[in-house]
């Protein structure tokens, strides 16, 4: 495993593989904390849902980190949720939490995705470090869909999402499970994750970081990568399909690893 590779699954695999998304509930379906939820995302905010079995001093400290790290953001909010309210069961479903030691904090990104998830603690480096850039929240949701995702970080001018990326992307294999992210690769917002990344910022082209579910780094390739070599990569990790004669597991070695 490469630096690389181990980089974005620190970053990613308990978020990403931990808490799938479920299906969105309908206007009439949301409790009071889903309307919140909902209301925060169209207005552009991440959503810190504080669960909690009771008013206790776990709780109380929780809530006063939340309320002191996030009072002076216009782009952050706090959610309280407590585990036994039945009202509130589909929101508690939706992160099993049930299953969180609490107190607990889940932040959900405008988008959905879900950015991190703390129980029992959390300080304020955490929460602000949960406020991830719009990349990182599109990448996040992407595989928590279970989605393979190409980023395509493009130097300043540039907007072209390389050939080989386009080819995979229109491959039917897949077409249906395959998200493209496109980003400035000199846009300040985006320059935590991309750090995190390991993706150089100065380079004359584009740089592509090929991720599969729940949140692997497949690696980092330069505008040249052919749709056979992320195929074939996709393929020796597993992450291909469940096909023994598929072309693309032959090519990578011949055996057959099922998706994970």
């Amino acid at each position: 495993m490469t630096r690389n590779t181990q980089a974005l699954t620190v970053a990613f695999m308990l978020i990403a593989g931990a808490l799938p998304l479920s299906h969105q509930a309908t206007a009439a379906e949301f409790s009071a904390g889903q309307q919140a939820v909902e209301s925060n995302a169209q207005n552009g905010k991440f959503s810190f849902v504080l669960f909690y079995r009771s008013n206790d001093s776990a709780t109380q400290s929780m809530q006063q980190v939340l309320q002191s790290t996030l009072a002076s953001r216009q782009d952050a909010a706090i959610v309280p949720v407590q585990i036994n309210d039945n009202r509130e069961q589909a929101l508690i479903s939706k992160f099993d939490a049930t299953r969180i030691p609490m107190p607990a904090v889940a932040v959900l990104a405008p988008n959905g995705a879900i950015a991190s998830v703390f129980p029992q603690r959390v300080t304020p480096q955490h929460l602000t470090a949960a406020i991830v850039s719009p990349a990182q929240a599109n990448c996040l949701k992407a595989l928590q869909e279970q989605k393979i995702v190409l980023l395509c970080a493009h130097p300043d001018g540039q907007k072209v999402v390389p050939a080989g990326v386009t080819q995979f992307q229109n491959d039917a294999l897949f077409k249906k499970r395959t998200e493209v992210v496109t980003v400035n690769a000199n846009d300040p917002a985006e320059a935590r994750f991309l750090q995190q990344l390991r993706i150089r910022t100065d380079q004359p082209s584009s740089v592509v970081a090929f991720m599969a579910p729940p949140g692997v780094m497949l690696g980092l390739y330069n505008e040249n990568v052919t749709h056979n070599i992320l195929a074939q990569k996709l393929a020796a990790a597993g992450k291909c399909c469940d096909d023994a004669n598929c072309k693309h597991i032959k090519a990578a070695g011949g055996t057959q690893v099922p998706r994970r």
